[in-house]
Parts: C-alpha cells; sequence; structure tokens
C-alpha cells in the first residue's frame, strides 16, 4: 500500500496546516487541532486587513486562523485537495 502524498503549507511565521489525505492538522496557531476527512471540513478564505482562512466541519464547528497574502496560493491548493478528498455523506 502507497502512503498519501503529505501536503504542507504554511499560513504564516508561526502556523502550518498539513493534510495526509485523511486528517487536515492545523500546528502552532493556540493549540494542534485535526479534522478527518470523515468531518467533512472546508476551507473558505476572508480578505481585507485582517486575513482568516476559516476551517468549517459539518457539525457547524469552526476554527479560523490568520495567514499571510504571499501565502495564500499554497493555502489555495491546499485546501482543493482537500475538497477532492472529503467523502460525500449521504442526506437524511
Amino acid at each position: 500500500m502507497t502512503a498519501a502524498p503529505l501536503y504542507e503549507a504554511p499560513a504564516s511565521d508561526s502556523v502550518l496546516l498539513t493534510f495526509d489525505g485523511r486528517v487536515l492538522e492545523v500546528f502552532g496557531y493556540v493549540d494542534a487541532a485535526r479534522y478527518h476527512v470523515w468531518e467533512g471540513p472546508r476551507m473558505e478564505f476572508g480578505t481585507g486587513r485582517f486575513r482568516r482562512v476559516v476551517i468549517t466541519v459539518r457539525s457547524g464547528r469552526r476554527q479560523s486562523v490568520p495567514y499571510d497574502a504571499d501565502r495564500r496560493a499554497g493555502l489555495e491548493e491546499l485546501a482543493a485537495v482537500l475538497a477532492r478528498s472529503v467523502p460525500e455523506r449521504p442526506g437524511p
């Protein structure tokens, strides 16, 4: 079995997001946070004076972390890989 590639995207000098194909991890902002693809994590980007990436899961739980403008492209690439990896869940 081949391991999935690890995607890493620094959001700033003190925050790193990683995704291994199953778990999105956030290191360094306040603590470490983990989001399994089963939770349906998605990333949205805020713009303006206070740039933040917001991670939201299906249950509504959210976390936001600041990001540097010059690092947005790497974060968007990680967000695209994450979006392709989250399985569809059947509705009610």
